[in-house]
């Protein structure tokens, strides 16, 4: 039960983070538009590793 409320968290930050990028390249920030999606992926690597207990 943990994992799976860990992985719905995780995916949920990843939304918000993707959603968090995109004014910030809107707004020309490339460096922070690319943390936040640097981020968000990290976030989707955790994700998978909750739901299925091994990355790849």
């Amino acid at each position: 039960m943990q994992r799976s409320i860990f992985g719905v968290l995780t995916a949920f930050l990843a939304a918000i983070c993707v959603l968090c990028a995109l004014p910030a390249f809107r707004k020309k920030r490339y460096g922070l538009g690319a943390l936040f999606l640097l981020n968000a992926f990290t976030n989707l690597v955790n994700t998978i590793h909750a739901f299925y207990g091994t990355l790849f």
